[in-house]
C-alpha cells in the first residue's frame, strides 16, 4: 500500500488518500475570505422533492467554490483520486466517460453543528455517479459515518474520500462538540452525450 493512502475495506466502495495539506490551508483561507458569500447549508427531503434549511438536520455554512487558480491544484488531486479508485475498482474504467458535472461545495461547521440525518446523493441527482470529500482541518471527535458498512472514518487533514452516490452509501456527519469543521465537497456524474 502507497503511504498515501488511507487503508479502507476492499468491500466498502470507499476509498481514500492523503493530499498535501497546505491546499488544504488555502481552502479554508478561500473560506474565510468569502464567509461573506455563505448560505445556510440545505437538506434534500426525498418525500417532497424538495430543499429546505433544517437545522436539526442539517447545520452548516456553504460556499459555492469558483476559485480558478484553486480548482486548477483541486482537478489534479481528483484526477489522483479517480486514477486509484479506478486501480482498486477496476470496473469502474469501463463506465461511461464521467466528469465533474456541478460546482463543489466548501462547507462549515461550528461546534455541534453537522449533517446529522443520513443521507445518501441518489434522491434528486440522478446523474451522480461517485462523490468525493476532502477533510481540511483534523477533528478528533468528528468525522463520517457510513451506516451499512459500519465505519466510522475520523476528519483527517488532507484525507480525500471517493464512494457511490447510492442508498448502499448512506452516511452522516460524526459531530463534533470540541471543533469546527471544514470540507470541501463534490460529485462526478456522467457526460451527457
Amino acid at each position: 500500500m502507497n503511504k498515501n493512502e488511507y487503508c479502507l475495506p476492499y468491500e466498502s466502495f470507499i476509498n481514500g488518500f492523503f493530499i498535501n495539506k497546505s491546499f488544504c490551508d488555502k481552502l479554508i483561507t478561500h473560506f474565510k475570505d468569502n464567509k461573506h458569500l455563505t448560505n445556510s447549508g440545505v437538506f434534500e427531503k426525498s418525500d417532497s422533492q424538495s430543499q429546505i434549511v433544517d437545522t436539526s438536520k442539517k447545520q452548516s455554512l456553504d460556499l459555492i467554490f469558483n476559485d480558478k487558480k484553486l480548482f486548477v491544484q483541486l482537478d489534479k488531486h481528483l484526477n489522483t483520486a479517480i486514477k486509484k479508485y479506478q486501480t482498486k475498482y477496476k470496473v469502474v474504467k469501463d463506465l461511461s466517460i464521467f466528469t465533474m458535472i456541478e460546482p463543489p461545495l466548501l462547507m462549515y461547521y461550528e461546534k455541534g453543528w453537522g449533517f446529522k440525518e443520513w443521507h445518501n446523493e441518489r434522491p434528486f441527482h440522478k446523474n451522480r455517479m461517485m462523490v468525493w470529500m476532502l477533510y481540511l482541518n483534523d477533528i478528533e471527535d468528528g468525522g463520517t459515518e457510513f451506516k451499512y458498512q459500519k465505519l466510522k472514518i475520523p476528519a483527517k487533514k488532507g484525507l480525500l474520500l471517493m464512494w457511490p452516490p447510492d442508498f448502499t452509501h448512506t452516511h452522516r456527519g460524526v459531530v463534533s462538540h470540541t471543533k469546527e469543521k471544514y470540507i470541501l465537497t463534490g460529485w462526478l456524474g456522467y457526460k451527457c452525450q
